[in-house]
């Protein structure tokens, strides 16, 4: 049954290319017409604002679609733009194309290279955007559901408050959509008089929105500790416990003669993990020692103690990598090549996405000498059952859905 949705088509007189919900899927259908033409549907049952600090990530699968004329559309339609103007973001694919669009014939990317020649079947399209400082930053990705979600397709661009310089079509209007919108989706039929397809179709499964505000927790410029709790194993000694100087958070510990850890919990501020929410952190790792100086960032039940380490964290160093769920229980423990990496003037992001009762944990370490560009990256799920670490035992097997 279709539920909070509001379509929209060019011959209403004909219902073309209304979506039928069927067989647990949004399908769309369009006879060859003899032009280029689309029909649309919108969540209007659901607001999405984009602001200023905020991240939106629209997501939808496609289960099977047409051929190189029948473009799957995924889009953020303002409540002021009529669905009939693509006025607003969009990312369309068919098994040739791919494009970031702003409206009709209004393209930030228009790829139709050997590296657009994808399938258009058991993928995920994700559009991504983030407003920041008065501009969108756009990131599009097409998503592999057959190899583990694996990136077939990936842009980014930024729509800035001045009129930016499109592959096709005038940046008319200039000014971003940082506003309130819709959840839709498209059949775009580009039709080819010598290869028509019929019917041009989409189907749809899986529609889903991911809502990210960012606050910045502390940017320890004003050299004053405010609102952390330390953590050591030394309390009488104060064992590695940081300081906020020049601007930056520092820890530093002399050896020991054993392997030791300590920490700081911003406990001014209580985050929780809900069902069909996510929450990201991130933090720059300005300096780093060498091989067996791990930084981890870590979410942290507030039922747990962070001299346990129980929770979800990311460690590196300069030569390992790991995600872990506490001391020595490990999803990941990279020490190849892939792991040998810088320890400085990077970012650690680890997202946390709660679906169906299970986490999603993904990390990436970025490179900020390097416009951010992805050092290493990786997703595992923390499910309900006991889960095969590849250190370690899942005790306690539940995920760690809660605050922290």
């Amino acid at each position: 049954m279709k539920t909070g949705w509001q379509d929209f088509t060019f011959r209403p007189d004909l219902q073309l290319g209304i979506p039928v919900e069927a067989d647990g899927q949004l399908k769309f259908e369009m006879p060859p017409v003899g032009t280029a033409i689309f029909s649309a549907s919108q969540k209007v049952s659901e607001v999405l604002e984009l602001r200023d600090g905020r991240t939106i990530e629209l997501r939808v699968d496609v289960i099977e679609g047409g051929g190189k004329d029948s473009f799957a559309v995924l889009a953020f339609i303002p409540q002021s733009s009529s669905p009939g103007t693509l006025g607003g973001y969009g990312f369309a694919k068919s098994t040739t194309d791919i494009l970031i669009t702003k409206g009709i014939n209004k393209y930030f990317i228009a790829d139709q290279g050997p590296a657009a020649h994808l399938k258009n079947n058991n993928i995920t399209l994700v559009l991504r955007l983030t407003a920041q400082d008065g501009s969108v930053t756009i990131n599009a990705k097409a998503l592999d559901k057959d190899a583990d979600n694996a990136v077939l397709w990936e842009r980014t661009v930024v729509d800035s408050p001045d009129a930016d310089l499109l592959v096709a079509g005038k940046d008319d209007p200039k000014e971003p959509y940082i506003t309130k919108g819709y959840f839709t989706l498209y059949l775009y039929e580009d039709f080819d008089s010598k290869a028509p397809e019929n019917p041009y179709k989409i189907y749809y499964d899986n529609a889903q929105v991911d809502i990210m505000d960012r606050t910045v927790l502390d940017n320890f410029d004003d050299n004053l500790k405010t609102g952390w709790t330390d953590f050591t194993f030394r309390p009488d000694l104060q064992l590695g416990i940081p300081s906020e100087t020049d601007g930056q958070f520092k820890f530093e510990m002399p050896p020991v003669g054993t392997a030791i850890f300590s920490a700081s919990q911003k406990t001014s501020r209580v985050f929780e993990l809900k069902e069909g929410e996510r929450t990201e952190f991130r933090v720059d790792v300005i300096e780093g020692g060498a091989k067996d100086s791990f930084a981890v960032l870590a979410f942290i039940p507030q039922s747990s103690s962070p001299g346990t380490l129980g929770g979800y964290g990311f460690a590196k160093s300069t030569t390992d990598i790991l995600i872990t769920k506490g001391i020595n229980k490990y999803f990941v423990a990279d020490q190849g090549q892939a792991a040998h990496l810088k320890n400085n003037n990077i970012t650690l992001v680890l997202s946390l996405d709660v679906e169906g009762g299970s986490v999603i944990i993904h990390a990436q370490a970025l490179d900020k000498d390097a416009d951010n560009a992805v050092l290493w990256e990786r997703t595992v799920v923390d499910s309900p059952d006991a889960d095969l670490l590849v250190a370690g035992k899942d005790d306690p097997k539940e995920p760690y859905i809660t605050k922290g």
